[in-house]
């Protein structure tokens, strides 16, 4: 088994060697006796162990016997030395373990009838293994059930005392929300403080709990393991791609589940590195919006009175007259589409495929637009990668991490759990730029306040100290010395009073930073929307690239540029070209050869490039009546997009507003036709995640009454409208992009990338560095001194959440504005005082709350929510290269009301 080690990952416990029962068996000096025993195939009973987190050695039961000591030994909290003896089995060792089972039995209500961990419960496993069939003497502790918690109940009554729940929370999540406590005699966990538990609800506790200690208040007393159906699948949140089975019974989701449990606590404990098994809050107790009776089991076609059911013969009638009419009169570029990126990639390949084959326009795009190919389209025009250069392992085991413009912990929480561990286990340094005091600041060695929307500044100003400071990589400089000295010359014309003053601190603060990244073996550079999602973003993710290329760290193995994305598979709609420049494998649309190949195996002619005929244009071009019908599946951009869009006049422009979603959305109550689509949970398909891996979408349930998966729908679209697409199920979709993509279906494991700058800083830097250095004019701020940034919580994602009643109890739409402390106290304002936002689009009226992360002159609004509609205060820039519409950063004006 791998040794953590405490220092850096680069260090090597010696290697030695012992015997266990009659084995030479070699392992690290240090490493737990019990990972060690582990290897050898050896299963020895230990209800407090999980492979994840450090030995505790409470529960007793681990014993073995080692030479030169009198009493058994627990394995668990004992170190391997060279040259020990071990014996694990023998009637005196199996006796021993039979009395730990009984102690723990005394002490345990016999309840197992209604315990919801009744046949998936460790200590019912124990005593039939041990052949525990009579207990003296039992006192069980008579605690009331703790129902305090929102989301957990904790029944300490049948607490072992086993310690798994409190260590996962401190040692693996960081939270440390649990512990000891000692009441009326008797001890059991409680919230710190005994209070009811408020933290970030991930489940962990609940997953690793041996017995039936915590329960989960969603699913309790309705099921018994056996009786639900479990499938793995791959949560459709984030972009962290983690694993769930979601566990059915008939029609109905009874509860999430994750690989992370005690039946799984073996393991070599340098896996974590590649991920715990976990999920997060929204993962595990998010999934009511399933079979929420808000779904939509029909489709709805407009008439005079309003929304009318019909069947699907009559849906797509209306639909494919209507579209065949357009394309008669007007052309195939009068309709348009946009497609969310929580679909599956078949989904994503078949919708392209459609607008561009069947229907003839390339005025398609997809929600990765908002902000992910900002990142994508830069690394793959300065270093030929399209994708997050760094996997979790390389995450975990970086020297330095850099993070910028990341609220990691509540957009991508299971990832964050990688850079905990890097701090944590290995004692990476971590250098935290961001505005506000999150939760991965309050852990970092080098947190960096900066003011809000600074970002892009801050990174110019470590660019410049690196340069300035010569903390750059000879070999990298000196093989493009045109291009270093175009940067030089870029940076020297950026002053520090001005960096410094925009971003709120200091230059040795800045140039200290970059002197760790620079000097760290490895370096990875965490980006988020603080850089894609802000304006000039694109400009933002190739000044990252430049601070990698300079320092020596853009090809480097262990080190990278990075950038979260949002949705589930945002990465899998860039891969699967859904984009008017891109074609699947992020070939781009403008090369002859890719679209006359693509062509060729769809048999068809493809539309000329168009490569603004991205999300911003088509909306405009539906204002402007050239476009007569828009395809919406899954999006819903009267909720997402700012009023200074023009979003609703395009909307209710069109002539025909085709909107398919499991909900009727706010969009999809100004359309002419909604056709019901299923959840994940009903789907066959692939996501991909952040890292590049592709992970398998499975369905649970049946399409919800008369649903149908996105994928059926655009292939009887398409066959209806003269193109055949005869699939009998999404694998048929797999297998086509598979002869076009081939090893994009990678078992799980991305294709390594490599960095290859060497055109670029060739070809385009040169003329390039100077625009994307200069200094640009500063907004004025004494007319609107906050700043005010619309962003993500950690109990949801993007709008879908919000209709899970779980995640709503958890964090409900209050309509308040965040504000720090002290700024409401200078407006001299109360917990029921109201206030006027003010921007140059408009104002709006609402209640503050206090928010101590905040900084002074900030404030805050979850983007998850339109009451009220503070979202029309933005103004939206699209970026110049991308058409990345930027709309969440607000300067505003505050005053009492």
């Amino acid at each position: 088994m791998a040794l953590k080690p405490v220092t850096s990952p680069d260090i090597e416990a010696p290697t030695i060697r012992l015997t266990i029962d009659g084995q030479q068996v070699e392992a690290k000096q240090g490493v737990s006796l019990y990972d060690v025993i582990s290897q050898t195939g050896k299963i020895i009973p230990a209800m407090c162990y999980h492979y994840t987190f450090d030995p505790f050695g409470s529960c007793g039961m681990c014993l073995v016997m080692v030479e030169g000591k009198k009493a058994p030994v627990r394995s668990c909290t004992a170190k391997a030395e060279a040259g020990m003896q071990v014996r694990c089995e023998g009637e005196d060792l199996f006796l021993a373990r039979k009395k730990a089972v009984e102690k723990h039995l005394t002490i345990h209500p016999l309840d197992c009838p209604v315990c919801d961990a009744d046949g998936h419960c460790e200590l019912q496993d124990m005593a039939f293994q041990h052949g525990v069939t009579n207990l003296v003497n039992a006192k069980p502790k008579g605690l009331p059930e703790d129902r305090r918690s929102l989301v957990l109940d904790f029944n300490m009554n049948r607490c072992i005392l086993c310690g798994e729940c409190i260590n996962i929370c401190k040692d693996v999540q960081m939270v440390d929300a649990l512990q000891f406590f000692k009441k009326e005699g008797t001890t059991h966990v409680v919230a710190k403080g005994d209070k009811g538990l408020v933290c970030e609800f991930c489940g962990d506790c609940l997953a690793v709990c041996p017995v039936g200690a915590i329960t989960n208040k969603y699913s309790k007393y309705v099921y018994k393991p056996w009786q639900l159906k479990k499938t793995t699948s791959t949560c459709a949140y984030c972009a962290d791609g983690c694993q769930m089975s979601i566990e059915t019974s008939g029609k109905d989701v009874q509860r999430v589940t994750s690989p992370l449990s005690w039946k799984n606590k073996w393991g070599d404990r340098a896996e974590t590195a590649e991920g715990h098994g976990g999920l997060c809050v929204r993962g595990r107790f998010g999934f009511q919006y399933i079979d929420s009776k808000e779904r939509l089991g029909m489709p709805l076609v407009r008439t005079d009175e309003g929304f009318a059911p019909r069947s699907w013969f009559e849906a797509m009638d209306t639909v494919v007259g209507r579209l065949k009419a357009i394309k008669a009169q007007h052309g195939p570029n009068a309709i348009a589409g946009l497609i969310t990126a929580r679909c599956t990639n078949e989904e994503l390949y078949l919708f392209q495929k459609l607008m561009r084959a069947a229907i003839g326009t390339n005025q398609v795009d997809s929600s990765a637009r908002y902000g992910h190919l900002n990142f994508t389209r830069a690394l793959q025009h300065a270093a030929g990668v399209g994708r997050m250069m760094n996997g979790y392992e390389e995450i975990t085991k970086a020297n330095v991490l850099l993070l910028i413009g990341t609220d990691i912990t509540e957009t991508n929480p299971v990832a964050s759990l990688r850079v905990k561990e890097a701090i944590r286990v290995y004692g990476a340094q971590a250098i935290v730029a961001t505005s506000r005091l999150t939760n991965i600041a309050k852990l970092a060695s080098h947190p960096l306040p900066i003011t809000a929307g600074s970002e892009r500044w801050f990174i110019q100003a470590l660019v410049k100290a690196a340069v300035e400071e010569d903390l750059v990589d000879e070999a990298a400089t000196t093989a493009a010395p045109e291009a270093f000295g175009a940067l030089k010359a870029a940076v020297a014309g950026l002053s520090w009073e001005v960096l410094t003053a925009r971003t709120g601190t200091s230059r040795e603060a800045v140039v200290e930073a970059v002197r760790l990244y620079a000097e760290a073996p490895k370096a990875v550079i965490l980006c988020a929307e603080g850089v894609t999602r802000q304006v000039d973003g694109y400009a933002g993710v190739l000044n990252l690239v430049d601070l990698a290329w300079v320092t020596g760290k853009l090809t480097r193995p262990g080190c990278g540029v990075n950038a979260l994305p949002e949705e589930a598979n945002e990465q899998g709609a860039v891969d699967m070209g859904v984009a008017s420049e891109l074609l699947p494998g992020q070939a781009l649309y403008a090369d002859e050869d890719a679209r006359a190949k693509f062509a060729t195996a769809w048999r068809c002619s493809l539309p000329s490039p168009d490569p603004g005929a991205t999300l911003m244009e088509i909306l405009k071009r539906c204002r402007e009546g050239r476009i007569k019908a828009l395809y919406l599946v899954g999006e819903n951009p009267l909720a997402t997009l700012p009023a200074s869009t023009g979003v609703r006049e395009a909307l209710e422009k069109v002539e025909l507003l085709l909107c398919q979603d499991p909900f009727l959305t706010e969009t999809g109550q100004l359309a002419h036709v909604v056709l019901p689509a299923t959840t994940f949970a009903e789907k066959d398909g692939t996501f991909t995640n952040l890292e590049g891996k592709v992970n398998r979408v499975r369905p649970a349930l049946e399409p919800y009454e008369d649903a149908r998966p996105d994928w059926e729908i655009f292939a009887a679209l398409g066959t209806v409208l003269g193109h055949p697409m005869e699939y009998e199920a999404a694998q048929d979709v797999q297998r086509e992009i598979m002869k076009l993509l081939p090893g994009y279906y990678n078992l799980g494991e991305p294709r390594p990338v490599t960095a290859r700058p060497e055109g670029y800083l060739r070809d385009d830097y040169v003329r390039e560095v100077a625009a994307r250095y200069a200094a640009g004019a500063e907004a004025d701020q004494a007319a609107r001194p906050f700043a005010l940034t619309i962003g993500q919580v950690l109990y949801h994602s993007g709008k879908l959440s919000t209709r899970a009643p779980g995640l709503l109890q958890l964090y409900p739409s209050k309509g308040r504005l965040q504000m720090n402390p002290e700024d409401l106290a200078q407006l001299q304002l109360g917990p029921q005082d109201a206030v006027r936002v003010t921007s140059a689009q408009g104002a709006v009226e609402l209640r503050t709350e206090p928010n101590h992360d905040l900084a002074r002159g900030t404030c805050f609004f979850p983007e998850h929510f339109n009451e009220p509609p503070i979202k029309d205060l933005a103004e939206c820039v699209v970026d110049p290269t991308t058409s990345v519409p930027a709309f969440k950063f607000i300067r505003v004006a505050i005053e009492k009301l």
